[in-house]
């Protein structure tokens, strides 16, 4: 049960409505962005954040889905987990990667690029600053772009972990 009610499309102003039900993103619909409806002023830059992220940075999208698993599971987050489960699937992540993430288990299943990135991810989750090692690590393999792209992405699924699990939102259809 959630700890606030799901705004009906009914009760959204027209282009908050909009951009929920008919956004280009397959996510557009979904429970968090019912329930972050109630920030009306907040939800369409959140979603349009959200959205460049997902379809328009260069860093790779196996990459960015390995990330935001493991934010997922270290917060805890159910619903953050199922949405990013069925998408790293989607971007090609490979099932023993994503059993290798739910379980954590050890990283013997990743290259060195994904156990600096997941190190890296760790490290800005647990302390907000990484380890000059951590950020070093990462220089050899991601350009400056990605980097900052990789940096905003942990950022911004941290915050949404922390949405999701302190409104309760719930998966679709339970």
């Amino acid at each position: 049960m959630t700890r606030l009610p799901m705004l009906s499309l009914e009760e959204m102003p027209d282009k908050t409505r909009n951009m929920i039900t008919g956004g280009k993103s397959q996510l557009s619909g979904l429970n968090i962005n019912r329930m972050m409806a109630h920030a009306e002023n907040s939800v369409r830059h959140f979603m349009r954040l959200g959205n460049s992220l997902l379809t328009q940075a260069k860093l790779d999208a196996r990459l960015r889905e390995l990330v935001i698993l493991r934010i997922a599971r270290l917060c805890n987050s159910k619903y953050e987990w199922y949405q990013h489960e069925i998408m790293a699937r989607q971007v090609g992540l490979s099932e023993q990667k994503i059993v290798a993430i739910r379980l954590d288990e050890d990283r013997s299943e990743f290259n060195d690029q994904e156990r600096a990135i997941l190190r890296y991810t760790e490290e800005v989750t647990a302390n907000v600053k990484a380890s000059a090692e951590a950020f070093e690590e990462l220089t050899q393999f991601l350009s400056h772009q990605e980097l900052v792209e990789l940096t905003l992405t942990i950022g911004f699924y941290n915050m949404v972990a922390q949405f999701l699990e302190n409104t309760e939102v719930e998966i679709e259809g339970n």
